[in-house]
């Protein structure tokens, strides 16, 4: 096919997708956030089906079926055996899996961490395996690599609040490589929703187009006018993060789809849910979950006036469009 997205399950055509979940976690087995905090462990497969099934069922209002974008990077707990059990057993479902990298913290004892022991052109050639032969079924845990027929569809950068880390900068180099080798887009983390523009920046400087590159957790910086200069550069927005009351309203999310829709850049906008822990899924007894952009986002936007068009834009056209792979370079 001309166009595709890679899910973990093949390469697809991108209008197959439905109701695109731009960021969110199906499957985490360990790693440095769930030393953290226990509560990023997400490695029961059956519960994943059940959360995953609640948002297939509410994309279906939308679209035929939908797809999570799993945002577990290198080294960070993926578990693809797992993740692709979740896809097999939820009819509708698809799955796009990850390579890059979180944010420095998560990695904890960096000083000997293989990132900052390998050359960017070697961490790069990892990324770009994941994403053209297989993701690593060790998860890049060592010594032993024995590659997965799942590939990443998908690069994560991540940075910490406030700055941009050597180790952070030194992983943003190598997954630059790796999206400018394979075509790969890239969706990023930023912490608090700080750095974006700088992201954007870095990202674009490396060489990666900038419709290449979502800036993710951006709803938490609710300020319309650094939105903007940010969208300026050409890259997109990801505004994920639902149902996050202890850091903002819901309606801050809901201003900034109206106001940018309006200001003309609602086909540069991503949706996510970033429900990445148990506290965050209704399969762990939660009352929001990976569903919350289909069964309550999409239904509110209606309900406030925005134009039903721009309303499945959001929720599906513009995911397609996005998590399409680039002609390498």
């Amino acid at each position: 096919m001309s166009q595709f997205v890679r899910t973990i399950l093949g390469d697809v055509a991108p209008e197959t997708l439905g109701v695109v979940n731009a960021h969110d976690h199906l499957i985490r087995v360990g790693a440095g956030e769930v030393y953290i905090d226990a509560d990023h462990q997400l490695a029961d497969v059956d519960k994943a089906v059940e959360e995953a099934t609640y948002f297939v069922e509410a994309s279906k209002n939308w679209a035929d079926g939908g797809t999570v974008v799993d945002m577990c990077p290198a080294n960070c707990g993926r578990d693809l055996d797992k993740l692709a059990e979740v896809n097999r057993r939820v009819p509708g479902l698809q799955i796009v899996a990850t390579t890059g990298f979180h944010r420095e913290h998560v990695y904890l004892e960096t000083q000997s961490h293989w990132v900052s022991r390998y050359s960017v052109d070697q961490i790069a050639d990892l990324l770009i395996a994941d994403i053209t032969e297989g993701i690593d079924r060790h998860d890049y845990s060592g010594p032993i690599v024995d590659r997965t027929g799942y590939k990443a569809g998908c690069i994560k950068v991540a940075t910490a609040y406030g700055k941009i880390t050597p180790f952070e900068r030194k992983c943003m180099e190598a997954c630059a490589k790796a999206a400018v080798e394979t075509g790969a887009p890239i969706n990023t983390h930023t912490t608090y929703g700080t750095c974006g523009l700088d992201q954007a920046q870095e990202l674009i400087r490396m060489g990666v187009p900038a419709d290449q590159i979502a800036i993710g957790h951006i709803q938490r910086n609710a300020d319309v006018y650094y939105l903007r200069q940010i969208l300026d550069t050409g890259v997109w927005l990801e505004i994920d993060g639902t149902y996050r009351i202890k850091y903002q309203p819901e309606s801050n999310r809901m201003m900034e789809l109206k106001e940018l829709g309006d200001r003309g850049y609602g086909d540069r906008i991503l949706l996510g849910t970033d429900s990445g822990k148990r506290s965050y899924q209704k399969a762990y007894g939660a009352v929001t979950g990976v569903d919350f952009n289909p069964a309550v986002d999409g239904p509110r936007m209606i309900d406030e006036g925005f134009d039903p068009g721009y309303v499945h834009q959001l929720l599906v056209t513009n995911g397609q469009k996005f998590f399409t792979m680039r002609g390498a370079r």
